[in-house]
């Protein structure tokens, strides 16, 4: 378990690096009020978060029991249709084949723990984000804080918010018929 956590805190550190450093750099060379910034750090954010996700995901574990409230704010947000949008273009299929190594009930707590793994890794993205953001509107950088925000929300907000509805619908669907799920609250 030692071994497991300290890969665990060096991926952290890999991911946290590389985000931090293509963040510095992007904004020396291409600047923070460019488009093509906002797109690059998000990049980078995702790779942090994919690394530093890990060590991560189990803590605070309240934070994946969704609430009757967020569906509906959700559906306003539009969460769904970027869901079904990601059906059609097959992104879906692609996540969905990654995270059906097993069947059964031992497959659907590890299906269950790719959506909380996925919504850590993109809280973080989210994070970051908003940091970046800060520090951009903090030195009057308002239209690139714009964009970082927009962007971000883009590839962090919405795979969280999907990652929010497929668990509800699962642990809905499992509870109706009476199955045991490991507890994710």
């Amino acid at each position: 378990m030692g071994t497991t956590r300290g890969r665990q805190a060096g991926s952290a550190a890999a991911g946290l690096a590389i985000g931090v450093g293509l963040a510095v750099f992007g904004w020396s060379a291409i600047g923070p009020d460019h488009v093509v910034f906002a797109v690059a750090v998000q990049g980078g954010f995702l790779v942090m978060a994919l690394l530093a996700g890990p060590a991560v995901v189990d803590v605070g574990r309240s934070r994946y029991r969704v609430r009757p409230v967020e569906r509906p704010i959700y559906a306003l947000l539009g969460a769904g249709m970027v869901r079904r949008a990601l059906d059609v273009v097959g992104w879906n299929r692609v996540v969905g084949r990654m995270r059906r190594s097993e069947s059964g009930a031992s497959g659907l707590a590890r299906f269950l723990r790719g959506t909380e793994q996925s919504e850590t890794a993109h809280l973080l993205g989210g994070v970051a984000t908003a940091v970046l953001a800060a520090v951009a509107a903090a030195t009057t950088h308002t239209q690139g804080a714009a964009r970082i925000l927009l962007i971000g929300f883009l590839l962090h907000g919405y795979p969280v918010m999907i990652q929010r509805i497929v668990r509800a619908m699962i642990v809905d669907r499992t509870s109706r018929k009476g199955s045991i799920l490991p507890d994710a609250r």
